[in-house]
């Protein structure tokens, strides 16, 4: 492995520095009302050194983001509790989520829109970020696959994605809201994934 050198660790701190008081402005102001020589003046840097960075201020706004709700969601995932029956596992990290952009409503709804709207190299970066959670979500499936509790037959990252479009649905809809409830878009969410999980099918119609 290449040890970076001083320049690039450098070049490291003041991207991230600058991503810090990106959000910070994002937040206080909103995305429109953020100027980039006001971004630059609270990163203390020049308006040329975020240039180097960042193209423009929305891709500022989804670098900060994509950053930022890659860990959240990678923790969502693997805190969920191992024992619980599947359908909870998902409704715990649902939960997790919706918890995270309740918290950060106003900011998460103009990067939302950004994000889900972004073509070329963010699209290529979100496809990416979510098949990396995906991943994840198809291991606990695979697990419950072992313990007797999903049908062998099931393809898993179908599986997955149904639940995670369902997740998706409710978080769009909580983000629509005047204001964004965590524990009424997990309460919707619950019925919807039972439907999923029991199935629509007589159960002698797929034995």
């Amino acid at each position: 492995m290449v040890k970076p050198t001083v320049r690039d660790q450098r070049k490291l701190e003041i991207r991230n520095q600058i991503q810090k008081a990106a959000r910070a402005q994002f937040i206080e102001y909103g995305f429109e009302k953020t100027t980039m020589r006001g971004l630059a003046e609270a990163a203390g840097v020049g308006l040329g050194t975020i240039s180097l960075h960042f193209k423009d201020k929305n891709t500022l706004l989804l670098s900060v983001f994509y950053d930022e709700i890659n860990a959240v969601s990678i923790e969502a995932v693997e805190s969920v509790p191992s024992d619980s029956p599947l359908k909870e596992q998902f409704l715990s990290m649902a939960g997790s989520l919706y918890r995270y952009y309740g918290m950060q409503t106003n900011f998460l709804r103009t990067v939302v829109k950004e994000a889900l709207f972004s073509t070329g190299e963010w699209n290529e970066k979100f496809n990416a970020q979510l098949g990396e959670v995906l991943v994840r979500v198809v291991a606990l499936i695979e697990a419950a696959k072992e313990r007797g509790e999903v049908r062998r037959g099931v393809d898993s990252m179908s599986l997955g994605s149904v639940c995670w479009s369902l997740y998706l649905t409710g978080l769009i809809q909580g983000l629509g809201a005047e204001e964004f409830d965590p524990e009424v878009q997990t309460t919707a969410l619950e019925p919807l994934l039972k439907v999923v999980f029991d199935g629509v099918l007589e159960r002698r119609s797929y034995e």
